[in-house]
């Protein structure tokens, strides 16, 4: 999916309307795996970028620091990946309905 671009106010006002159906307790849990992801992400477009100057011609010195930093994001990212929890773990988030009719 693409990135959808809406004005900050539109932003703020979906996000306060998400949040607010959660408890203190659920909305810190939530803020953590949505810091995680941003880490996976983060880690995600710097292998991407290691592994597309590995393709180019390097020299020998650039090339095994390109590797070692590879190494590096790859632990990070199995360090991150492991530390989040399985989602079947959270609680079920209600639905919201309109109508009080549930829609499947």
């Amino acid at each position: 999916m693409t990135d959808i671009k809406l004005p900050k106010q539109v932003v703020d006002r979906i996000e306060a309307r998400w949040t607010s159906r959660y408890s203190p307790m659920e909305k810190r849990h939530s803020r953590l795996i949505d810091r995680r992801l941003e880490q996976l992400r983060a880690h995600r477009n710097n292998i991407w970028r290691y592994r597309r100057l590995l393709k180019t011609q390097l020299s020998e010195l650039e090339r095994q620091f390109i590797e070692r930093r590879l190494a590096e994001e790859l632990e990070a990212v199995e360090r991150v990946a492991s530390d989040v929890p399985p989602i079947g773990t959270c609680r079920s988030i209600p639905a919201a309905t309109t109508s009080g009719e549930n829609h499947l």
